[in-house]
């Protein structure tokens, strides 16, 4: 059991790290790129990249079928709601915030989980210890928006909404994950990049129209984003939830903040204030406390 305990933690690490990165290669990104068309290159790379991937291991898909309670149905509307919605809110939120603070907006997507799964997941109820956190968190959400949106900044607090609501979405996919039919990891990341990549597409020809040449350095960084946060992370992340549920794989997030920050600070000379800061320690200690396992009592002998 503790070797399959620990081969949970790296995939849980692994998932930090490539995730966490993301949010400052957006920036570089949508620098480029319109953001609707960030949104959905990357998905088109990543369905290509978990493609080429489910070839190489003879995995094959379900039979496309409209029921509704079928796995094409179940991946299709995370396809939507996991990928397509929140990285376009992302990337336009991405062409106003500084990747940091991004990354700490999407560090209250676990408490939205935790909340979530009360209603929605029969062994992943709501206790007084998650309950505390889900207050700390939004404590955190509040004290990083509150002084943007009386600041009179209209955009930057637009961006901040956009950026919370993904978060949401992201809590929302956790959920609809766990419940989707069971398929194999890669095939059930394949299914919900491919439809993702679909409805990004129509997004953005509805929205922005066909997109211009991009310069090389944003086309390389979008492509890089679709093979390893896109695509390989997806695998990860529904072979983590079919292990450990949707509350422990929401761990990854309570990470992403600190990575996201070492990253923007070090790497793109970005220097977030101090209520920031603030917000980071409050939200991490409401994760904290939403995703902790309470110790069993110890059995008399």
């Amino acid at each position: 059991m503790q070797s399959r305990a620990r081969v949970d933690w790296v995939v849980l690490g692994v998932l930090v790290i490539i995730w966490g990165s993301a949010f400052a290669g957006l920036k570089i990104a949508v620098g480029g790129i319109h953001p609707f068309w960030v949104s959905a290159i990357r998905l088109w790379v990543a369905a290509i990249t978990l493609w080429i991937l489910s070839a190489m291991r003879g995995e094959q898909m379900p039979r496309l079928s409209l029921d509704r309670q079928g796995a094409w149905a179940a991946y299709a509307l995370l396809g939507l709601v996991g990928f397509a919605a929140p990285f376009f809110m992302f990337s336009v939120a991405a062409t106003r915030l500084p990747s940091a603070l991004n990354a700490i907006c999407n560090g209250g997507s676990p408490v939205f989980t935790v909340v979530m799964a009360h209603f929605f997941l029969q062994d992943e109820k709501l206790t007084p210890r998650r309950a505390l956190g889900v207050v700390l968190g939004f404590a955190g959400l509040l004290a990083l928006v509150w002084p943007r949106l009386t600041s009179g900044a209209a955009l930057e607090a637009g961006a901040l909404g956009l950026a919370i609501g993904a978060a949401v979405f992201y809590a929302a996919s956790n959920i609809l994950a766990r419940m989707a039919p069971q398929v194999s990891s890669l095939t059930g990341g394949l299914m919900m990049c491919l439809t993702g990549a679909v409805f990004a597409t129509v997004g953005a020809l509805a929205l922005e129209g066909p997109p211009a040449m991009p310069p090389l350095t944003p086309l390389v960084v979008t492509v890089l984003l679709g093979i390893f946060p896109s695509g390989l992370g997806t695998v990860g992340w529904v072979w983590l939830i079919q292990r450990r549920g949707a509350v422990f794989t929401s761990m990854t997030v309570y990470l992403l903040p600190i990575w996201a920050l070492v990253l923007g600070m070090g790497l793109m000379h970005e220097q977030p204030g101090l209520s920031a800061f603030a917000a980071l320690a409050l939200i991490l200690a409401g994760v904290g406390l939403t995703t902790a396992r309470a110790r069993k009592p110890a059995q008399a002998a």
